[in-house]
């Protein structure tokens, strides 16, 4: 069997971790959960519920691996499973928002410590640690939920449009619409705080092409 490292694919991982390998799945959540952890807490606005919407998101991952189905992106599959989760959080403090709860951690729940500690910052985590960080954030906020995700996976996954349209379950043209406004959007919004836009702008992490 080939040794498995931060070099192995997600297939191999994924495939590893099926057969039981606990080192593939701590690859897995180094490989990601940095990146998982930034949209959380861009879309829920609070680090300690983000944390916990990244938690489930690996505890689904490994409930519901299973079902995946190898033919597409796994990515995809767990950047959908990170929104669906973040949606279920949201919604439940929404029904609580009368009464703010406190972190009640439940340590039967919880990934081991190990699995989520700090790892080299990625260069998206790099740009967005840096001043621009709370803006970026308070921008996402004012848009529409749909083209906010949308950036969200782009920003902070790197996903390609045809993924984004598979984790948001709508059509290709629909997910580039919704990047589009989005940057739109944040342009006009950067333009009349003084800010100017460009396609390096650190702002903007996420300034590839797209396959």
């Amino acid at each position: 069997m080939t040794p498995l490292d931060r070099q192995s694919s997600d297939a191999t991982l994924v495939s590893a971790i099926l057969g039981g390998n606990r080192e593939a799945f701590v690859l897995l959540v180094e490989r990601y959960e940095r990146s998982l952890r930034a949209a959380a807490r861009s879309r829920l606005g609070r680090d300690d519920w983000a944390d916990d919407v990244v938690q489930e998101t690996f505890l689904c991952l490994l409930k519901w691996l299973r079902t995946y189905d190898a033919r597409f992106s796994f990515r995809t599959w767990l950047w959908t499973v990170l929104l669906n989760q973040c949606s279920r959080h949201a919604q439940k403090q929404a029904r609580h928002s009368a009464a703010p709860l406190e972190r009640q951690p439940d340590s039967s729940c919880c990934l081991p410590a190990e699995l989520l500690a700090s790892h080299e910052a990625s260069p998206v985590e790099e740009l967005l640690a840096a001043e621009s960080r709370g803006k970026l954030h308070g921008l996402l906020a004012r848009l529409p939920q749909v083209q906010a995700d949308a950036l969200r996976l782009r920003f902070f996954g790197g996903l390609k449009f045809q993924e984004i349209a598979e984790a948001m379950e709508c059509s290709l043209t629909t997910a580039k619409g919704r990047v589009k406004q989005g940057l739109l959007q944040l342009s006009q919004w950067l333009r009349e705080e003084g800010a100017s836009v460009d396609g390096k702008s650190e702002i903007f992490p996420v300034g590839r092409g797209d396959a």
